[in-house]
């Protein structure tokens, strides 16, 4: 090779080397500004994160919340405002609602802004100055008393009473029905009602059912009798009625001696329902008798009833029923008619049969051996054989057979003086073994007078007269 072609050739590979080595210095000076440029774009960045961070630090520095227990007035969906009362301060707050707040029922379940209703209890917490809340949950704080009835009014006192409970209520006091508000004073014991409340103080009152009135009308013949309406309210009929019930269907009977009404009604809240008793038809029931005797007829009320062997129909009330037979007592006893079917029994007592001694007066009579009393007297006696016993201080005893038949007569008797005694006659009824007591059987038989029938024994045996008359 020659010298010259060397010479080319090193010239050649000196100005590659140059060229290559200025490419290398070229890559090196941009990357060096490349990266001094971006960590200077990074300086930046942090320097104007950090001034970020500092006003965000300085604007949460300066915001106010603020916490509270309130009850809910009014939901504005078509501003997405919320109107709550705090019941602890009582001060009214307008709160501005967006979907960033939290906001659940009182079992931490998410619900939406349009499912409050007025008249909920809420615990939130919110911005003082932009009025935007953080969260707002219905609370678990507060008490509940679900349709309950029997409410009383007490606005003299401001205080709800519920048998021996007592809650207070204020002005902010918050009455709804139908998404309307009523007043208290109109709240009726008939009504249906849901309390919401904090400690004794009640904030919401729900109207779930109200009431309606009865009137009366043409309903002077039930006046002083009662009104059944269902089965739990009994009121009296008044000259003026109006009586408040339960908005629904109610059955109603008006009842008064033998006089009845029944009918069913529906009421609506706050409607009067006329109810007209004027073509009210008496009640009535079947009387079925059951008598003992035959042959009976009684009077009811007056009238006369001979047939018995089917029930009766009376309206309902109360009757006279008397009953005279002969050889009976009078019997008179009160009918009640107060159901369909009534059962009557009558069983008639006999007349008892007497017997009246007219003679000998002032002795002492015994019947069976039984002291009755002193002539003239007059004692009941059974049917059958009987023994008369007649004594008197100074007189023999005189005994008598009395055979008494059940006939329905009274038996009238009169018996001889009895005999004195005397020593004369006592020597000679000793010696003859006389006995001091005699007996006679009494004639049963009637007579047309008292007068003193003879017998021609009448010295050794005295007789009697016996007369019998009907009652």
């Amino acid at each position: 090779m020659s010298k010259k072609k060397k010479t080319d050739i090193i010239k050649k590979m000196s100005i590659i080397g140059i060229i290559g080595l200025v490419i290398i210095l070229i890559i090196i000076v941009s990357l060096f500004f490349s990266i001094r440029g971006k960590n200077n774009k990074s300086k930046s960045k942090n320097k104007l994160n950090s001034e970020i961070e500092t006003d965000v630090d300085n604007n949460l520095n300066n915001v106010k919340y603020e916490r509270a227990l309130a009850v809910i007035r009014k939901v504005d969906e078509e501003n997405n405002k919320l109107m709550i009362f705090n019941i602890e301060d009582n001060k009214e707050i307008l709160l501005n609602i967006d979907s960033a707040v939290d906001i659940k029922d009182e079992y931490g379940t998410l619900m939406t802004f349009i499912q409050f209703n007025v008249g909920d209890l809420v615990e939130t917490k919110y911005d003082a100055n932009k009025l935007r809340p953080e969260f707002i949950h219905k609370t678990a704080k507060t008490w509940e008393r679900k349709k309950v009835k029997g409410v009383i009014v007490d606005s003299e006192n401001s205080k709800l009473l519920i048998g021996n409970d007592a809650y207070i209520y204020t002005n902010e006091l918050i009455t709804i029905f139908n998404g309307k508000s009523f007043d208290i004073k109109d709240l009726n014991i008939e009504d249906e009602v849901t309390l919401r409340g904090y400690k004794d103080k009640v904030w919401t009152v729900t109207l779930e059912n109200g009431h309606g009135y009865i009137v009366f009308k043409n309903h002077s013949n039930f006046v002083g009798g009662l009104v059944e309406i269902g089965l739990n309210k009994t009121e009296d009929i008044k000259e003026v009625t109006k009586i408040a019930v339960p908005v629904g269907v109610h059955n109603i009977v008006a009842t008064k001696d033998t006089l009845t009404y029944e009918t069913e009604i529906m009421v609506d809240k706050d409607q009067e329902v006329i109810v007209d008793l004027g073509k009210a038809a008496p009640r009535t029931g079947m009387v079925q008798f059951n008598i003992v005797q035959d042959n009976i007829a009684f009077t009811i009320n007056g009238k006369t009833y001979n047939d018995f062997s089917e029930p009766i129909n009376l309206e309902y009330g109360t009757y006279n029923i008397k009953i005279v037979k002969e050889n009976y007592i009078n019997w008179e006893k009160q009918l009640v008619v107060d159901k369909p079917f009534v059962e009557f029994d009558i069983n008639l007592e006999k007349k008892p049969m007497y017997i009246h001694i007219n003679t000998p007066e002032g002795a002492d009579v015994y019947i069976d051996g039984n002291f009755i009393g002193v002539v003239p007297t007059t004692t009941p006696i059974d049917k059958g054989d009987h023994t008369i016993t007649l004594r008197k201080d100074g007189y023999y005893s005189k005994m008598h057979q009395l055979s008494v038949e059940d006939k329905g007569e009274d038996y009238y008797l009169t018996f001889p003086t009895l005999e004195k005694i005397n020593k004369e006659t006592e020597n000679k009824e000793n010696n003859n073994d006389k006995s001091n007591n005699s007996q006679e059987i009494i004639n049963p038989n009637p007579i047309d007078n008292n007068d003193e029938i003879d017998d021609e024994d009448s010295e050794s045996t005295p007789s009697s007269d016996v007369y019998k008359n009907n009652l």
